[in-house]
């Protein structure tokens, strides 16, 4: 008994450490990207293989944003996804990718009534969508929110600047930051992010200049969308970038690159099946089918027609 209790705990065993448990980037990984200006790529996914997209192609930050609510379930805006139907797509991503960071939105009306209320979406991010951290939308009114969770040891990416869940009060979906006061606030606001404890803070739709100079003068981090070359990073919604969700022509924000259009190649592949099927060259009968014996098939003809 004492030899089986001795081996258990054996100097040879292998004991839990970054080397041996895990090889999924680590907020370290992303740190030291960013002091040596290594540029922090970041893209969305909203499902298993999205997710496995971002994994091969070596990304370093994989966001669940709520984006998806529109690109992956059609609604009108993000703020009309529910937390539990984001969190079946935060789930399926987590499957999908095991070396990219994983961070996921907090859904609208997750977190904006209490600190408490913040911290136990974030609580259930982690623990049922197995992601290692949270993004939420906001300046100096969240910091306390983020304060909270970050002291829980879940870490927090902020958003400012133009802040999609919050369209309405901002009139729509445009720049931000164009004027002196404006500009200042999300100064402000990155820095109550950034004293609350955010490791990274994403700036979306501001000017160029104001980006840069708000990425000089920060201790963290900044992932740009809409935001101009001078941030530590940058993220698209990989719907937009890869072209899922329309041609090639389709209207798009003017900061998204389209890399590819998978919507033409997808629509382009069913049609050619559909015609395919039409001509009967597709299946063919020697690529596609499995053969029978001739005594089998004599056999079941025999049986049929009895």
């Amino acid at each position: 008994m004492f030899r089986s209790i001795r081996s258990l705990s054996s100097t040879n065993r292998v004991y839990s450490s970054f080397k041996h448990a895990t090889t999924r980037n680590t907020i370290a990984d992303i740190y030291s990207m960013y002091h040596q200006k290594v540029p922090i790529s970041m893209v969305t996914s909203h499902d298993f293989i999205t997710a496995k997209f971002a994994e091969q192609a070596q990304i370093d930050i994989n966001l669940i944003g709520d984006s998806l609510a529109m690109v992956a379930l059609g609604y009108d805006d993000t703020n009309e996804v529910s937390f539990d139907e984001f969190l079946y797509h935060v789930r399926s991503v987590s499957r999908g990718n095991s070396k990219s960071l994983l961070i996921a939105d907090l859904p609208f009306g997750s977190y904006e009534i209490s600190a408490d209320q913040a911290l136990e979406t974030s609580i259930k991010m982690v623990k049922s969508g197995r992601v290692q951290g949270i993004k939420l939308e906001g300046g100096l009114e969240v910091a306390p929110v983020v304060s909270k969770i970050v002291a829980a040891g879940i870490p927090v990416i902020g958003h400012v600047g133009l802040t999609p869940q919050r369209h309405n009060t901002l009139s729509g979906f445009k720049l931000q930051g164009a004027t002196t006061e404006s500009a200042m606030n999300i100064y402000k606001d990155c820095l109550a992010l950034q004293k609350a404890g955010a490791f990274a803070v994403v700036l979306e739709c501001i000017p160029n200049k104001l980006a840069s100079l708000i990425t000089e003068n920060l201790n963290i981090p900044t992932i740009g969308i809409g935001a101009g070359p001078g941030c530590s990073g940058h993220v698209l919604v990989m719907a937009d970038m890869l072209g899922m969700n329309g041609p090639s022509n389709a209207p798009k924000s003017k900061f998204v690159k389209e890399y590819a259009n998978l919507y033409e190649t997808a629509v382009e592949g069913l049609q050619q099946y559909k015609a395919d099927l039409i001509s009967q060259s597709y299946p063919d009968p020697e690529v596609h089918g499995y053969k029978m014996k001739k005594e089998v098939l004599a056999q079941v003809k025999q049986y049929i027609k009895s």
